[in-house]
């Protein structure tokens, strides 16, 4: 179970090495550890989720409205969640600490420190992390309209990850034009609500959903787009801690589960749109406690 969910993870972060034993590193901690080394990635992917959701808040009140393409997120590792405070796990050692160790994006080298046991002075190694300075995640997007001003926006992937069983992510949102009610402004703006989740078989579980204010100004050729959005994500996980048992040269393994909330909550978010007739090209970023930017490129009719 353990190497499911951790391959599947490595899967997802493009920019970290292949081959890199990340099962090795999480199994050597239990819960409280765990928690702590995986905190940087809820945060970081479940950014990513709800970031290049819309590019300009323009709705019409009825006819076809269609968008396709393809958008980009990057979330940006800031330097403090590249470590955490962690204590010793051993049946055969005293709990020390914290100490300042790796987190899963933290550096590569392990950190080693001496600790008094039974049988004297004995090296205790922290796992290291992958030394990632962003998460990037990319997804295909489509969004369709109009029907009372309102439309729909769709993101889709599932991939067969053979004997990990399949990676699915699926995401929904619902927009609404505000315009028809406030004729007198002088801005496109719109409200809408986004909801989505990732999962790999039984093992990993990611939930995200996003309400937002967008607004947009065009002018020949480009759009300016922003919004405030209220969000919230959770992530469910499971693996198999392996520890040192109670006699020297012995093992023991726990089954370990835990929820890791996102820490964004509200986020301000202000971009670009160049209309080259039915090419669209976005970007944007967004201004959060875990700050992203996105890109997309697409088709836009009407």
């Amino acid at each position: 179970m353990k190497k499911k969910i951790l391959l599947a993870l490595a899967f997802l972060c493009m920019g970290w090495a292949v081959g890199q034993d990340l099962e090795d590193y999480l199994s050597k901690y239990t819960q409280d550890n765990g928690r702590k080394y995986l905190q940087p990635f809820a945060d970081a992917f479940s950014a990513d989720l709800n970031s290049g959701l819309y590019h300009q808040a323009l709705i019409k009140k009825k006819g076809f409205q269609l968008y396709i393409g393809v958008v980009g997120q990057v979330a940006v590792v800031p330097d403090d969640q590249k470590y955490f405070g962690a204590y010793t796990e051993s049946n055969l050692y005293p709990s020390e600490g914290p100490h300042k160790v790796p987190t899963v994006f933290g550096p590569k080298d392990p950190v080693v420190i001496p600790v008094e046991a039974s049988g004297g002075l004995l090296d205790y190694a922290f796992p290291a992390g992958f030394n990632v300075d962003y998460m990037p995640l990319a997804t295909p997007q489509l969004t369709i309209g109009s029907l009372l001003g309102s439309d729909v926006t769709v993101r889709f992937i599932t991939v067969d990850l053979e004997d990990l069983g399949n990676l699915d992510l699926f995401g929904w949102g619902i927009r609404h034009n505000l315009n028809q009610y406030l004729t007198f402004l002088p801005v496109d703006v719109a409200v809408g609500y986004y909801s989505q989740s990732f999962k790999i078989g039984d093992y990993m579980d990611a939930n995200a959903s996003l309400l937002s204010l967008q607004g947009s100004y065009s002018i020949p050729v480009i759009t300016f787009y922003g919004g405030l959005g209220l969000e919230n994500s959770s992530m469910d996980v499971q693996y198999t801690y392996t520890g040192e048992g109670d006699l020297p040269g012995s093992q023991t393994e726990e089954a370990i589960k835990f929820d890791l909330e996102g820490a964004n909550s509200l986020r301000f978010t202000m971009g670009l749109t160049v209309n080259l007739g039915p090419l669209k090209i976005n970007g944007d970023y967004n201004i959060a406690k875990q700050n992203t930017f996105s890109a997309g490129v697409g088709i836009g009719i009407n």
